[in-house]
């Protein structure tokens, strides 16, 4: 008997060091069930669908928001309503109201579901995704009128930042409206790590002189490949392709962040 209760110890230890520390959440904390109020502890996207890699991402939900559990999905989501928008966030990123750590109904160390593709992988999703948004973006060159603080979708008058809010919309990905705003609803990668369809960042003669990161960032593009991006410039430019390489963009380029996953 004491070697079986000695083995189902070392078992037991095995099982909740294999839990990593993104995936693991308290066995003791209360179990979030329909109706439950909860708050979020950082800012998950809001979700078409409660799966890792398919369907569209409405926007982010802020941390320190409070919101009601519509439904209990499964271990890794929860159906939610925010501000009119009906989705599904992520469970690592809430607790429950009352103070405790949320879970779905039993941790598991195996990672969220994805939904079988038809169209291959997650990352053909993506792709397809950066495919699309590039290729609309690149059919408003001559089409589209900067100026300065500006979101007319009607007659496609737009800024740098409401210019991809607006491609981006394309794909069912609502942006906020300001380059900031967009990166930090993003994921930041390096320079080395850019792919089609992440936001590039620049400073401007107005934000250059700031030492943060955010603070320093004033206009946005989208990342082509091989060094070249899209963005709605200038009054006298509008819409055009511009190259990492070139000295304006090398002295201002400020940092880079995902929003296609």
């Amino acid at each position: 008997m004491k070697k079986i209760a000695k083995l189902v110890l070392g078992l037991s230890l095995l099982a909740g060091s294999s839990l990593s520390a993104g995936a693991a959440f308290a066995a003791t904390a209360p179990a979030i069930t329909t109706s439950s109020t909860i708050i979020t502890t950082g800012s998950p996207y809001l979700k078409q669908l409660p799966y890792t890699s398919q369907g569209k991402i409405y926007g982010s939900v802020p941390k320190g928001t409070k919101l009601t559990v519509l439904e209990n999905t499964n271990k890794y989501f929860v159906k939610v309503n925010y501000n009119g928008q009906t989705g599904y966030i992520s469970t690592m990123f809430f607790k429950a109201a009352d103070g405790g750590t949320s879970t779905a109904p039993a941790p598991a160390p195996t990672p969220a579901p994805s939904k079988p593709e038809t169209s291959g992988s997650s990352s053909a999703t993506w792709s397809k995704q950066a495919d699309s948004i590039l290729s609309f973006a690149k059919s408003l060159e001559g089409k589209v009128q900067y100026v300065y603080a500006k979101n007319d979708t009607k007659n496609l008058i737009f800024d740098c930042s409401s210019f991809t809010k607006y491609v981006f919309n394309k794909e069912g990905i609502n942006l906020p409206w300001g380059a900031r705003a967009q990166y930090k609803l993003g994921t930041p990668v390096s320079k080395s790590e850019l792919r089609k369809g992440d936001l590039v960042f620049f400073s401007t003669t107005a934000t250059a002189g700031n030492k943060d990161t955010v603070n320093k960032i004033g206009h946005v593009g989208i990342y082509i490949g091989n060094n070249k991006f899209i963005h709605n410039v200038n009054p006298k430019d509008d819409v055009v392709i511009g190259d990492l390489n070139n000295t304006w963009q090398k002295n201002h380029y400020v940092a880079s962040a995902r929003i296609l996953k």
